[in-house]
């Protein structure tokens, strides 16, 4: 039974890519480095938050619903003040753990604290597509 479970397994995220995402966990997020999606255009606003501009679908069905719905290219989301600082230090340099120490220090938080909620953001940002998780 396990056989076929594996053989349907890669047919299943091609057609369902979504539902079948492969889970990251904890580990897996306190040991890589954070790269920036180049697709998504960011800017900073007035108020020192990050505007990311994330494109929309371009494929065949993005353009039906395109063309049925009036949107624009991109969807706009704008990072609070926490989230902003950890975008500034996703450069492709930074590993998670330094992430953790800057942020730790910047808000006087315990380590604990900041791996937690770092490690859920993060996971949060790679499952949206605007950063990607390499290994050093």
């Amino acid at each position: 039974m396990t056989m076929q479970l594996t053989f349907v397994e890669p047919l299943l995220q091609k057609l369902f890519p979504k539902k079948f995402r492969p889970k990251i966990t904890r580990q897996e997020i306190l040991s890589a480095v954070p790269v920036r999606n180049t697709l998504v255009e960011w800017e900073t606003n007035d108020h020192d938050e990050v505007v990311l501009k994330v494109p929309r679908r371009q494929d065949r069905v993005g353009r039906i619903l395109h063309r049925v719905f009036v949107a624009p290219p991109f969807k706009q989301v704008v990072l609070d003040e926490v989230g902003s600082d950890v975008w500034h230090l996703c450069t492709g340099e930074n590993s998670v753990d330094a992430i953790v120490k800057t942020l730790a220090k910047k808000y006087k938080l315990s380590r604990r604290e900041v791996e937690l909620s770092l490690a859920n953001y993060l996971r949060t940002l790679a499952q949206r597509g605007l950063i990607g998780l390499t290994r050093r």
